[in-house]
């Protein structure tokens, strides 16, 4: 009996042996081993390399397509406005494409008729404006054969200005291959983006819904809340872009009234449409208004039109446009004016067009995945609020409002 408990109990006395000699073992610290700081350094280091590496090949095949992006943008931007013309008409018996191409054509229609407009009234003021730009150059002239300036000077400055035409009608060649390839791109994105938008209008829901479950981590329900609110927001910039371009026409309309200013309504026309082409619109319509108004009267029309343009595109409209975004965003008027300032100087035209919606559309998309507890707990509803009333609804697709 002893020799079966010494054979028993043997086994057992080696293996606590060795299962403390090898826990021993496995806790003493390593003297190569680095301290605990370094190791969430190092790993905090290489996810933000990785981030940026994401970041830099996202930009570099966004850079790529740009062409394909901005039309898409354009399309989302223009469908999730209108998106509930065609839900109107498909609620009243009219098939569902057949109402997003009637949109369709009427939103091109109107953008025809208001170029053709435009034109229109250039090509009828145009022969004045030139005679007025002639006598205004002949007068400039004819004021500087007056002063004590010397012949060689003059022939001087006529030297200097021959060699710069000069130099310009050298490269006008390649000035003009870039604009016939500019023409071309712009004509190639108009398509694509008509075609995107003919299908957002038709399947826009059924796309949102198909994105929906592919975004992970975000639940189903909260990632369609999210394209939901983004179109809304869409709307919204539009609709608030709307009202900043009324104003601004409405001031350019009636200074041009007042000064006498041919073409009045028209430059009140192209001041509303350029108004949704941030900083490069109101030059446009800036200096058309100015153009105009200098050759129609010189510079007893030119000088107070170019004071009312300024006055129109600097601070009224900095005012109106941040109350009027702010407001049909829901966003303080501080940050609209950060967010267009900071998106056309990072990204152009593009940036300021976009920067406003997609601020609205992050911070909403950051309330709503907060919400789900994506980032943490799902905060305690306070007392008397109703449980789950900021929860994102779990209404299907099809039936989930826009």
């Amino acid at each position: 009996m002893a020799t079966e408990q010494a054979g028993v109990d043997e086994p057992m006395t080696r293996g606590a042996v060795s299962t403390h000699d090898a826990d021993g073992a496995a806790g003493r610290p390593s003297p190569f081993a680095p301290p605990q700081w370094a190791s969430d350094t190092g790993r905090w280091g290489w996810i933000i390399i990785a981030v940026v590496l994401v970041a830099v090949c996202a930009f570099v095949v966004l850079a790529a397509i740009k062409l394909v992006v901005v039309a898409a943008l354009f399309a989302v931007l223009i469908g999730g406005t209108f998106l509930p013309v065609v839900d109107w008409l498909a609620r009243h018996h009219v098939k569902r494409w057949i109402a997003a191409f009637l949109v369709v054509i009427f939103l091109i229609a109107l953008a025809v008729g208001i170029c053709l407009v435009v034109l229109y009234g250039l090509v009828n003021q145009w022969p004045e404006v030139q005679d007025n730009l002639q006598k205004a150059w002949d007068s400039i002239q004819k004021s500087l054969n007056s002063t004590t300036v010397s012949k060689e000077q003059m022939d001087s400055a006529k030297a200097t200005l021959q060699n710069v035409l000069k130099n310009a009608a050298s490269g006008a060649t390649s000035a003009i291959g870039d604009l016939i390839g500019g023409i071309a791109g712009l004509i190639f994105g108009v398509f694509i983006s008509i075609n995107i938008l003919v299908w957002v209008l038709i399947q826009g829901r059924e796309i949102g819904g198909w994105a929906s479950r592919h975004m992970p981590p975000a639940p189903q329900p909260v990632a369609y809340a999210m394209l939901a609110n983004s179109a809304r927001f869409f709307r919204g910039y539009i609709y608030g872009s709307t009202i900043v371009g009324l104003f601004n026409g409405a001031v350019i309309l009636v200074g041009a009234l007042v000064i006498g200013v041919p073409l009045a309504a028209t430059l009140g026309l192209v001041a509303w449409l350029t108004n949704y082409i941030p900083y490069f619109g109101a030059i446009i319509s800036g200096a058309l208004a100015v153009l105009v108004a200098w050759g129609a009267g010189g510079p007893s029309m030119g000088i107070p039109m170019l004071i009312i343009v300024i006055i129109a595109n600097g601070f009224l409209q900095t005012l109106v446009s941040q109350f009027a975004l702010g407001s049909a965003l829901n966003l303080h008027p501080l940050s609209v004016l950060f967010a267009t300032t900071a998106g056309g100087i990072l990204f152009g035209a593009m940036g300021g067009v976009f920067a406003a919606p997609f601020l609205k559309i992050g911070l909403d998309s950051y309330g709503l995945m907060k919400g789900a507890g994506l980032f943490g707990a799902v905060p305690v509803p306070e007392s008397g609020d109703e449980p789950g009333a900021g929860e994102p609804s779990a209404v299907p697709p099809e039936d989930a409002p826009a």
